[in-house]
């Protein structure tokens, strides 16, 4: 047995005993190996992956009631090419890409100061694999200054939604914030803006499995008559919508 004493961090997640094989299915399918595995006298097992890292897991009998959801960031150099290779992955071993639900993989998402993308696992753990942009701190602060010096309330509507939804993944602020923004500030909305906030309603809704809406965002996405130079701005959303219409 090689001794591996490398300066290294292992996080320990908890996760639902009674579902701890189910569990592990899920990173074996994004391609993790299962480095340790032990079911007796408790359950714990490790997965491990190169270019991001190894977890462990402990089997909580009680987890509904007891159980801690946790969570991670895993700084990388390439986040592109590990989001492109964990989807195909997924795509080879359930036959498509769990965007919704518990599992899921996020799509790849530009936030203020990276780029990422949010692995959530059956019992609600998250593992944010990241590619940073700058200084943290910096770039956060700077957002700040951006957001607060917009003149539209419906353009920081859609900021605040989108950090929501990106960045704390709380989709339910996500949609409350861009409907309210929806009714409230109409006549402040471009063309241009309103395309990407049609995106992002849609991807809210299919994450909090309201699909009637999530058709009728989708819709109103495509029926906007877009001018060239706002389609050469919006070549990421233009894309987005491509593939969202594809998994309708």
């Amino acid at each position: 047995m090689t001794v591996d004493n490398r300066n290294r961090t292992i996080p320990i997640f908890d996760c639902d005993y009674e579902r701890f094989d189910t569990h592990l299915e899920f990173y074996t399918a994004l391609g993790f190996d299962i480095t340790y595995y032990q079911k007796a006298p408790y359950r714990f097992a490790s997965v491990a992956k190169n270019g991001i890292g190894e977890f462990s897991f402990y089997g909580v009998k009680r987890y509904k009631e007891e159980g801690n959801i946790g969570g991670c960031y895993v700084v990388v150099p390439n986040v592109r090419e590990i989001f492109e290779e964990l989807k195909a992955n997924l795509k080879a071993y359930y036959g498509r890409i769990p965007y919704q639900g518990t599992p899921r993989i996020s799509r790849l998402n530009q936030t203020a100061e990276d780029w990422r993308v949010n692995v959530t696992d059956s019992c609600g753990n998250t593992m944010i694999i990241g590619e940073t942009t700058g200084d943290s701190t910096r770039l956060m602060e700077e957002e700040d200054e951006r957001v607060k010096a917009l003149e539209s309330k419906f353009e920081k509507a859609y900021a605040q939604a989108y950090r929501f939804a990106f960045s704390k993944e709380d989709f339910l602020a996500a949609r409350n914030t861009m409907e309210v923004a929806c009714s409230k500030f109409k006549e402040q909305i471009s063309n241009e803006l309103l395309f990407k906030a049609r995106i992002l309603q849609t991807e809210i809704y299919l994450l909090l499995g309201q699909q009637e809406k999530a058709d009728g965002a989708l819709l109103e996405a495509d029926n906007i008559d877009l001018t060239v130079d706002e389609k050469g701005r919006l070549g990421e959303f233009i894309e987005r919508l491509d593939e969202l219409k594809m998994e309708q």
